[in-house]
């Protein structure tokens, strides 16, 4: 078998960057919020579990905690910085604003990630969580919320912003974690800073001079912004790529109620606990709380982690496609949401191929946004990107064949010392 560190990281960048860009831009159309962002962390978690070709449990790990290490960024606001981007006097203030928040999104996703590669105790991990969600609340009651540095209009309706809030979460778990989490959060603060900045000013211009050409210029922000953010991950994993190792242990086969029980109750936490703490709590960083338990949940076993990382996110779409149809009969959306993720959780119980789970998660995805186009109903069909989707999510399909290996078996790493060891 041709060793993975002869492979150029050209082939990583691009193949990382296709899955990203695809993936953001569906979560921008199937789901928006940190439920929508959980779509791009699953994606690009199964995408570097091929390239570094782990095995069934390493990927059940990381493709849990890409989903909710990603979707910690879906907090933060920015619908109103793109409004002061299109103002020659708050132009640049938008831009850097971008630059922080892209930043923000790849810095804490990063860190989250590479605790996935190189992961603590489950005690390790409590105490990580609970360190970083009273990092976020200082962060956020120190700057976000006196509005110290502040990158939304604050004279239309402001908006509460957390940005520093998940600096400092991010910040607290590169402190309290290896090189892994280091050199993952690093590569995900230039991918994601760079790649939000660019597509935000790529927007105004074709706002400005390409309009006719092209209406959704939001749509190229968010294509570019993933794709950056996928180049540094892929980055990041090609550099530390003789780390990957098999466990050495067959994955215990679990049982199908176990499966489909921790998908409903992994929903439930965030169906049930995300509303709650934005309505009686009143603080924005909700998902982070419903996050940390998730991941939590995710260390029971790879089934769970599997079932968190793909049946929750595929819900989350589908209770998004309901919403976008409010005039479908209530009842009937509950039950055809609910024999959906079931569906969803039957076959993730069934396959640990990362081939399979990643075409899975791909293109079931792709199909939901073409229902919300073209079903009938008040959103007019996008032909342009649901095109776009279409072409990515073949070229993911075909360029993945070129990481389908079977898992990389090198010697394990020397016990106490996980993630201290990278290769450049």
């Amino acid at each position: 078998m041709k060793p993975i560190t002869s492979t150029p990281p050209l082939h990583w960048i691009l193949f990382a960057a296709a899955t990203m860009s695809l993936g953001w831009g569906l979560r921008g159309f199937i789901g928006g919020g940190p439920l929508g962002a959980m779509i791009p962390g699953a994606m690009i978690g199964l995408a570097l579990a091929l390239l570094l070709r782990l095995d069934s449990q390493q990927t059940a790990r990381l493709l849990a905690f890409s989903a909710v290490g990603i979707g910690f960024g879906g907090d933060m606001t920015y619908g109103q910085t793109v409004g002061l981007s299109f103002q020659p006097e708050t132009y640049w203030w938008a831009i850097l604003g971008f630059a922080i928040k892209g930043g923000t999104w790849g810095l804490l996703g990063g860190a989250i990630m590479g605790m996935a590669l190189a992961p603590p105790s489950r005690r390790m991990l409590a105490a990580t969580l609970a360190s970083m969600l009273a990092a976020t609340w200082l962060g956020w009651r120190l700057i976000n919320d006196p509005k110290l540095l502040y990158f939304s209009n604050p004279n239309d309706k402001p908006r509460p912003e957390i940005w520093a809030g998940l600096i400092l979460a991010a910040l607290t778990v590169m402190a309290l974690h290896g090189a892994y989490v280091r050199r993952f959060a690093v590569c995900g603060v230039i991918g994601g800073g760079i790649g939000f900045a660019l597509g935000a000013a790529i927007q105004v211009w074709g706002r400005a001079h390409a309009m006719e050409y092209f209406a959704d210029w939001w749509k190229v922000m968010e294509f570019t912004f993933g794709a950056l953010l996928g180049a540094g991950f892929a980055w990041a994993a090609w550099s530390v790529e003789p780390m990957a190792v098999e466990s050495g242990e067959r994955e215990p086969d679990a049982p199908l109620l176990t499966s489909l029980t921790s998908a409903a109750l992994a929903v439930a936490i965030i169906l049930a606990l995300v509303p709650y703490f934005e309505e009686r709590i009143h603080i924005r960083f909700s998902y982070t709380v419903a996050g940390a338990l998730l991941l939590m949940l995710a260390t029971r076993s790879p089934a769970v982690a599997r079932e968190v990382g793909i049946a929750v996110t595929c819900c989350a779409f589908f209770v998004d496609l309901y919403e976008d149809r409010p005039q479908t009969n209530y009842w009937l959306a509950v039950g055809l949401i609910a024999v959906a993720t079931a569906a969803v959780a039957w076959f993730v119980h069934r396959t640990r191929c990362t081939v399979h789970l990643y075409l899975l998660i791909t293109w079931t995805a792709v199909a939901d946004s073409l229902l919300k186009s073209y079903l009938p109903g008040p959103r007019k069909a996008a032909h342009a990107v649901q095109a776009i989707f279409v072409v990515l999510a073949v070229i993911c399909t075909l360029y993945r064949h070129r990481f389908s290996a079977p898992p990389l078996s090198t010697p394990p790493l020397a016990p106490g010392a996980p993630g201290d060891r990278i290769t450049a």
